[in-house]
């Protein structure tokens, strides 16, 4: 399947956007986007502080211990001859990713099917959109239930393009959904599709475009009524969900919650 131009899919429900990054973003112009985001969302001296640990959790990544654990993670990909984990993200990609929120994990296996016991038993009228889908592993595991259809939002071109060559190798047994894609924008410009949703986040953003995030999702329930449950793995900004008002808590853990919109 070709790439077009800008990098974006064309897919219903996803707008192509000026604003879209270019095929390969560079270090100058992710942190001028961090620092943009943070000062007008939390004033100069609370970006200051958030960029410098980023930059620490830069660091960190580069050392190598860290190297020798990003290795730990195979099993999932060697059953099914993909490419999702940690272990074949070079550091420039994983510098970006730093930038545009946190560092790129996976989400492991045992755990999302903890997360999977929490929503709808019936979800063969629900599309599964994972923001923030990197290499596409949630995508992939998503499939072997009956959503209707599956969706990644990926910000990186690199992490995109591997999410492509994923889906177009996975193969399971347990697949049950195979209308599967990824694209390449800024959550904040992803138009949610009708229907009703499971929105997944690994906490991919940094708290601005969290925010903006929440809001546009709002924005979309109220225009067009419907379920929406989000997911949301590694609860560093949990707080939004618990104070939008909108939204309630249905299940959760020390690592993971559910929400669902109020009726």
């Amino acid at each position: 399947m070709d790439v077009p131009s800008n990098g974006v899919d064309s897919i219903p429900g996803a707008p192509v956007d000026a604003s879209l990054p270019p095929a390969k973003s560079s270090f100058t112009r992710m942190l001028g986007r961090r620092m943009r985001d943070g000062v007008r969302h939390h004033g100069f001296a609370r970006t200051l502080w958030e960029m410098t640990t980023a930059l620490y959790r830069i660091v960190i990544e580069l050392t190598p211990a860290r190297k020798k654990a990003r290795y730990g993670d195979l099993d999932y990909d060697l059953e099914h001859s993909v490419d999702t984990t940690r272990a074949k993200v070079n550091v420039r990609t994983q510098i970006m990713a730093t930038l545009a929120g946190h560092p790129y994990f996976a989400t492991e296996p045992w755990l999302f099917e903890q997360i999977m016991q929490a929503l709808p038993a019936d979800l063969r009228e629900f599309t599964f959109v994972d923001l923030g889908s990197g290499k596409g592993r949630t995508l992939l595991m998503a499939s072997d239930h009956p959503f209707r259809r599956i969706l990644g939002v990926e910000f990186l071109p690199a992490l995109h393009h591997a999410a492509r060559k994923n889906i177009e190798k996975y193969s399971s047994e347990q697949q049950r959904c195979k209308q599967i894609e990824s694209i390449c924008m800024d959550a904040r410009d992803f138009a949610f599709p009708s229907g009703p949703l499971v929105i997944y986040m690994f906490n991919a953003f940094p708290e601005p475009v969290f925010t903006e995030v929440l809001e546009s999702l709002h924005r979309s329930v109220e225009q067009n009524p419907r379920q929406v449950y989000v997911a949301y793995r590694y609860l560093e900004f949990e707080t939004l969900l618990q104070t939008c008002g909108w939204m309630e808590k249905i299940a959760g853990t020390e690592h993971w919650a559910v929400y669902r919109n109020r009726a």
